[in-house]
């Protein structure tokens, strides 16, 4: 108790006979809410166990254990065929390039102006056909003029000849000496000489003649042409290129290791590029020298391609090397559904999806990696109703 100004009596705030009171009932508020939170914690807890507990059934009834009747035989309407084993060789490819077995290359044997050419890019020349032809004004004036000399040089000789016969003659009754006679031997041997050496000339000037005219040296395709009409050309300027187009092969670049697997005269196929098809070739030569930087030789094969294989085609020689056992079924079966790849497997007498990987293409066939073994069974897409038994039956490719 105080007094106030006025000499009154008021109570004092806060007095210690309040403060345990207030303290207990703000500690039992805090514990009451605490529990209230604790309790809801719980309950949903219990929940969410419950619901676990009936997700994986414990809460249902199970079923109990027993063992199922084997399946019957069922009507497929599909077409099965059993997977097997089938040996593959395994081959090695080696790149190449297609080449003329022969190519021949046209050039001049003298210096001249070009006045006909018959050549041009991919034309098919005969052997002994015209194919370019050199100015030869001057060469024709130079096989007159050899042709003048020899019928000169003749014309001596006829009249060396007379002449010795009659010393000869003259010798002969004593009215001519035995040096007169020697002089009229020797000027026949000379005048005999001048003229084989005057018809050498002119045969000379003919066979120069001749080089003005080149012709085909075989029957076969232009590859290249390098000249046209009005150009001076060289002796020994490539004018052209031909070619055979049946004789060509393949040189193809072999890594040494290989060479154990290859000998003349062993056949290979070829693939070129553009062809769907591989020729049967064989090999003409192995050239005995290995490139030391990429440690590899060089293999010739010949095979008969098809007119529309020009000289600088891709190719590929195939060598097999060894053999492996790999497991197959038709193309037909896989089906394609989505990215996966999906045959429908025969199982206790019932088609099921099985998901497979396969590998490479052999014909109609296909190579499995994954997915299936040897004797299984899948369905063909043809329907055909065929009778499937449920017991095991050999397996025959």
């Amino acid at each position: 108790m105080t007094l106030d100004g006025a000499g009154g009596v008021c109570p004092a705030t806060g007095g210690a006979e309040n403060s345990p009171m207030a303290g207990r009932r703000l500690i039992g508020n805090k514990l009451w809410r605490w529990l209230r939170k604790a309790v809801v914690f719980l309950a949903l807890a219990a929940m969410v166990v419950l619901l676990l507990l009936w997700l994986i059934g414990a809460l249902g009834a199970k079923i109990p254990p027993q063992v199922l009747p084997p399946p019957t035989a069922k009507l497929i309407h599909r077409p099965l065929f059993t997977a097997h084993d089938v040996w593959l060789p395994i081959r090695v490819t080696a790149v190449g390039t297609v080449r003329a077995i022969q190519p021949a290359v046209l050039a001049p044997r003298i210096i001249g102006r070009v006045v006909f050419c018959a050549l041009y890019a991919g034309g098919h020349v005969t052997r002994g056909q015209v194919l370019v032809r050199l100015a030869n004004t001057e060469l024709r004036d130079r096989l007159h003029q050899a042709a003048a000399a020899e019928n000169m040089a003749r014309a001596q000789l006829h009249q060396v000849e007379i002449n010795q016969r009659r010393t000869a003659k003259l010798f002969a009754t004593g009215d001519m000496t035995q040096a007169a006679l020697d002089q009229a031997n020797t000027n026949l041997a000379s005048a005999r000489a001048g003229l084989a050496r005057a018809a050498a000339v002119r045969q000379r000037a003919a066979t120069v003649l001749g080089y003005a005219v080149i012709r085909a040296p075989l029957t076969g395709l232009v590859m290249d042409k390098h000249v046209n009409v009005g150009d001076t050309v060289l002796p020994g300027q490539a004018l052209a290129t031909l070619y055979d187009p049946r004789r060509m092969q393949l040189e193809a670049v072999v890594r040494e290791s290989l060479v154990g697997h290859l000998r003349l005269g062993q056949k290979l196929p070829v693939q070129l590029e553009g062809f769907h098809h591989l020729f049967a070739a064989h090999i003409r030569q192995i050239v005995p020298r290995v490139n030391v930087q990429s440690r590899s030789f060089i293999v010739k094969v010949a095979a008969d391609f098809p007119p529309t294989a020009y000289p600088g085609m891709f190719g590929r020689l195939v060598i097999p090397v060894r053999r492996q056992r790999i497991l197959v079924i038709p193309q037909a079966a896989i089906e394609s559904i989505g990215q996966l790849d999906m045959v429908k497997l025969l199982q206790h007498g019932r088609l099921i999806r099985q998901s497979v990987q396969p590998g490479r293409h052999i014909g109609p066939l296909r190579e499995i990696l994954s997915g299936l073994v040897a004797g299984d069974r899948v369905a063909m897409p043809v329907p055909l109703p065929i009778r499937v038994p449920t017991g095991p039956e050999k397996n025959t490719p």
